[in-house]
Parts: structure tokens; sequence; C-alpha cells
């Protein structure tokens, strides 16, 4: 850049082609793919250092983009969901080849039936869920001029029942696994602490912030599925992990980060919903328990509390579940003792 009088503001595309083929011309054994380059220009583009990139839009690309602003705006959906929504909206666009406003029933049909025979029932359902929801905004903005949600087959399969054998020993466990005199043990003793007691899922934990908690009134604000925003009250086992780990550990926090869970080396930041779920699995096999991730924690969550007693409703509320069938299906109950809550057949003696 210096020796062709360049700013940063003419880091583009271009430029780095440029830069790439005179050390290929030249013979060079290092960077020599613009792929080396995407990473720091991506870096570069995200502190607002080198201009967005520009690229002109194909038609299904415009459709795409209004689809991204629909799901964020019309349906409220937060950015994981968005994510996997215009992942399958995306891979369905560019299996075909004829275009959207041409689209039928029978070439929706033959889409899903062909994508059924080589995926998992769990698989093929959030596929035609999230499908669904990509037809039924083609049929809204005007593109197709039947709604072809309609024509998507209902797939057969029961909802599987997750077995769950975590105790609070097992709990124990986990945390005795956690290096307290490190800043990576008291964060991930803070995390395993606040999936436990609070039941929450990875990616509620990996958006949590540090201007959700209310230390007065002991209550911190979670942003669940749907983009809705919850306030449950911190118990006080959490609120004393997360204060050691604000105040003991050295946190890294780059300018403007208002996240809680950071990572602790490079690259600095908010923690992924992929990390939370790495933590679990990590201290996990470091005590000698099963492969798990952050999920079976909120399985285990509901679990005990319906063995201390708790209702189906209360456990609901805790979950903050919308259906109680669901409810019952994260919990693993012993049969002899949900047959103590059986009535006696009539007439039984």
């Amino acid at each position: 850049m210096h020796e062709h009088r360049l700013t940063a503001s003419d880091l583009d595309d271009s430029c780095v082609d440029r830069f790439v083929a005179a050390r290929q011309a030249a013979h060079r054994t290092t960077f020599v793919a613009v792929a080396n380059f995407s990473v720091p220009i991506a870096y570069l583009r995200q502190i607002g250092v080198v201009p967005p990139k520009i690229t002109p839009l194909d038609p299904t690309s415009q459709i795409l983009e209004q689809y991204r602003g629909y799901l964020s705006t019309e349906r409220g959906l937060v950015e994981s969901s968005i994510v996997a929504n215009m992942r399958v909206a995306d891979i369905f666009c560019n299996q075909r080849t004829l275009r959207l406003e041409e689209l039928s029933a029978a070439e929706v049909t033959t889409y899903i039936a062909a994508l059924c025979a080589r995926s998992s029932i769990g698989w093929s359902k959030k596929t035609v869920t999230a499908l669904a929801s990509f037809l039924r905004f083609l049929h809204v903005a005007g593109i197709t001029t039947a709604p072809l949600a309609a024509a998507l087959p209902k797939l057969t399969g029961h909802r599987p029942h997750v077995p769950c054998e975590l105790t609070q020993s097992d709990f124990l466990r986990l945390l005795d696994g956690c290096e307290c005199a490190s800043d990576v043990g008291l964060r991930d003793r803070a995390i395993l602490t606040v999936l436990w007691r609070m039941g929450l899922r990875r990616g509620e934990v990996a958006g949590l912030r540090v201007d959700d908690i209310n230390w007065r009134r002991g209550e911190i604000t979670v942003r669940g599925k749907g983009n809705r925003h919850e306030v449950l009250p911190i118990p006080t086992d959490v609120g004393e992990a997360l204060v050691h780990y604000l105040h003991e550990a050295h946190r890294r926090v780059p300018a403007g980060c208002r996240a809680l869970f950071v990572h602790v080396r490079a690259p600095e930041g908010a923690m992924s919903p992929t990390g939370v779920g790495d933590v679990v699995a990590r201290v996990a096999d470091r005590v000698g328990l099963p492969p798990m991730g952050a999920h079976l924690l909120r399985h285990g969550t509901a679990t005990q509390l319906a063995r201390v007693g708790a209702s189906w409703l209360e456990i609901a509320q805790v979950m903050r579940h919308r259906s109680l069938a669901v409810t019952v299906s994260y919990t693993t109950i012993d049969p002899a003792w949900t047959s103590e809550l059986a009535r006696p057949w009539p007439g039984a003696r």
C-alpha cells in the first residue's frame, strides 16, 4: 500500500486481485490466493476502515433480501432464526431452474419428497417449516399467485422423548471441573450455573448482556424465542456465580461490547451459542461424564423440578413453553414414581 500510495478505502476486491496476480506472476508461494485475504478484509470492513462490498443483486437475490426484511420486521424473528430460514430459502432457490414467479405446487411437492428421502425426520420437519414461511412470503409479496404453502405435505413422526438422566450430583461434578483460579473457569462455572438453575437455552445465554441484569431488584431480562423479552428472578447461587465472574475474572471486552459472557482468548467479543455449547461439552469430557450439550442441562432442569413436586404448569412457566406437551417431553421421570400419581382403576380393589 505504501509503494503504490494506496489508502484503506482503496482496498476492494479488484485491489486484492491485482496483488494476488502480481505475486503469482513473480512465482511466489505465499499469499497467492484471494481467500488468504478474506479474514483481514472482512475485519477491516466490520470496523469501518474498508468500504462495504457492493455487489449487484440478481432478481432471486433481491427477493431473498426482501424475505430477510420480512422475517425481521413483520415476523420479529431473532437473528439465529432468520439465518436458519434464509439458509433453507437460499438452498431452495439455488436448486431450481425456473423463476419463482413460475413456481407450482407440483414442483414444491417434488422438492420436499426428494428432500425427505435423504434426510432425517427432524431435519425434514424443520425444512418444511422454514420453507412454508418462505412460500407464504412469496404469496403475500405477490410473487406467486397461489398460496403454495398449502401444498407442503404433512410429515409423519412423533415428537421424540429426550432421555435425561442428569442429576444434581452430575451438575456438581460439572462445577468441580471448572478451575475457578482461572478466567476460563470462572466464566464456565457461571455459564453452567445459569444453564442448570434457570433452564436457559444456549442462544439465550449467549445473548445475555450486562445491562440485562437488575441487581437491585434481583432480576434478569432474557431474550427468548420469537423475539420475546422476559424478566426472570435471579437465584442466589446464579447471582453469586455471576458476581465472581464479573469481579474476579479479567474480562477483555472490546469497545461497545455489552455481552455478559465473552471470549477469554482472541478473537475478543461476545460468545456464540455454539461457544456456550462447547463449554458444556468440554467440561463434561473433563469430569468423565457422557458427551452432552447445553440443551441437556435444560432438560435436566425440567426433570429436577418435576421430581421435587412442581406442577406441569409451573415447569412450563420456568421453561417458558407455550405448550404443556413440550414440557412433558422435556422430563424423564421414573415410571414407578409416576405410577403413584395415577388414579385407581374404577372398581379395582
